[in-house]
């Protein structure tokens, strides 16, 4: 089934991960509630709570109509919550359709997951059906768009919302669902073939089966969330999601890129931020054929440097600079590998030998895959971070991240750059400036 439309992000960026032919990886490129009761926040307009009438006191068609879409969707997820597989499908025209069927193994993959809130905000118009499909389907047939809202029990702290676009049609019994690609409906995790879930106190798989094929993820990220609470001092729920696909182009699809965005990419970290700034839902999505060339250590790294960025993001408000938050995760990825810095920074080192090193700290620029090969940009930010911990200590790291990170009380209208510029005197007792030049210099001695 096509999905046109790119879903929705917070307003910091995801994080990735990036594959790489060194010894381990490169560096790695950054990734409304519902109880039950059929109260969740739609991401759209919410329209207005007065039901529109005629002279007449006759309710408007338009606003029965989606009245009707209301209850009807709030019956549906209560099928969902309930693990009520026939009251779902009293939902569809039919059940035996090409419709019906996905819509029957969605719900089949829906019932293996832990949900904690499952459901939909108020139905708006969408673009109107085009003729043929209304030869097709009736003269009162039409399309809304539909924001739903779900969170998983045990792993998330927030809701995460998706888009469907529904095609409803009027039949004898009512209103129900029958088509679902006549507008831009989101990929789902749950729309993953043979849809399998593993899970562990602390970490959550889900994607493709065999469960056979899920289980090493679940090790990796069970390990992971340990790494990170070894450095990270923050409190978050020490929880890890991971999506697993099949293929690239199943990847791509559930963080809204096409395949070629993601060809350097092993994993992306992707979820909405509150109201406040911080994720309380996110999912490291994984590319399996970028994963698949990693050896074991490479791997972990590669978890574990998601699983950072998810703590992170948990804990804190503001954005920081692209160097220091893929420095960090990178940080805590290579911590317990047992690889020197000389293999894991090879691709950077390289280039210094060469007389093409950086000049000064990353930009956000260089982390970007469109425009170059990012490996010496996520080298370059690890070393950096690294540096801070020679110099300082890992507990002066931690200072000077939640410092930048942290908005302060007040107003402010510093930048990222600005703030992490001025953390350098404040926690570090250093200039930006003198850190940079200091850190060019143990460059060029890591490269001679």
């Amino acid at each position: 089934m096509t999905r046109a439309t790119p879903r929705r992000r917070g307003v910091r960026p995801a994080r990735v991960a990036v594959a790489a032919t060194t010894v381990l990886v490169v560096g790695l490129l950054a990734g409304c509630s519902d109880d039950g009761t059929g109260t969740g926040r739609s991401s759209g307009t919410a329209r207005a709570s007065q039901t529109a009438t005629t002279q007449q006191n006759a309710p408007d068609p338009a606003t029965a109509r989606e009245d009707a879409l209301t209850a009807l969707l709030s019956a549906r997820a209560a099928a969902v919550r309930d693990h009520d597989r026939a009251a779902f499908a009293g939902t569809l025209d039919d059940p035996k359709s090409g419709f019906g069927l996905r819509q029957l193994a969605q719900y089949d993959a829906l019932a293996k997951l832990p949900l904690g809130s499952f459901g939909y905000g108020t139905p708006e118009p969408a673009p109107e059906l085009g003729a043929d499909r209304v030869a097709q389907l009736g003269p009162q047939a039409w399309v809304s768009r539909v924001a739903g809202h779900y969170s998983l029990a045990g792993y998330d702290t927030a809701s995460r919302e998706f888009e469907s676009y529904f095609t409803v049609v009027r039949r004898d019994a009512g209103w129900r669902l029958v088509d679902d690609t006549d507008g831009g409906t989101q990929v789902q995790a749950w729309d993953l073939p043979s849809f399998t879930v593993v899970r562990s106190s602390t970490t959550l798989v889900m994607g493709s089966g065999p469960a056979r094929r899920l289980r090493p993820y679940l090790a990796l990220g069970n390990l992971a969330v340990k790494r990170v609470d070894a450095v990270w001092t923050a409190p978050w729920n020490s929880r890890l999601v991971l999506v697993v696909p099949r293929t690239a182009a199943q990847m791509a699809e559930q963080v809204g890129q096409d395949k070629d965005s993601v060809a350097q990419v092993a994993a992306v970290t992707d979820g909405p931020f509150d109201t406040t700034g911080r994720a309380g839902a996110d999912r490291v999505v994984v590319n399996p054929g970028a994963f698949a060339t990693l050896e074991s250590r490479g791997q972990q790294v590669v978890v574990t440097h998601e699983a950072t960025h998810v703590a992170i993001r948990a804990t804190t408000d503001r954005p920081v600079p692209l160097w220091l938050s893929e420095g960090m995760a990178d940080y805590v990825g290579y911590r317990d590998v047992g690889a020197t810095r000389r293999q894991v920074a090879a691709a950077l080192l390289a280039k210094v030998r060469a007389g093409n090193g950086p000049k000064s700290l990353p930009t956000a620029g260089d982390f970007d895959p469109s425009r170059t090969t990012i490996a010496p940009s996520y080298n370059a930010a690890w070393l950096a971070v690294t540096r801070i911990v020679d110099r300082y200590g890992r507990k002066a790291l931690v200072r000077y991240y939640l410092t930048v990170a942290t908005k302060p009380s007040g107003s402010s209208s510093a930048t990222p750059d600005q703030a992490a510029a001025a953390a350098f005197r404040t926690v570090l007792g250093t200039s930006q400036g003198a850190f940079t030049k200091e850190w060019l210099g143990y460059l060029r001695g890591l490269a001679g």
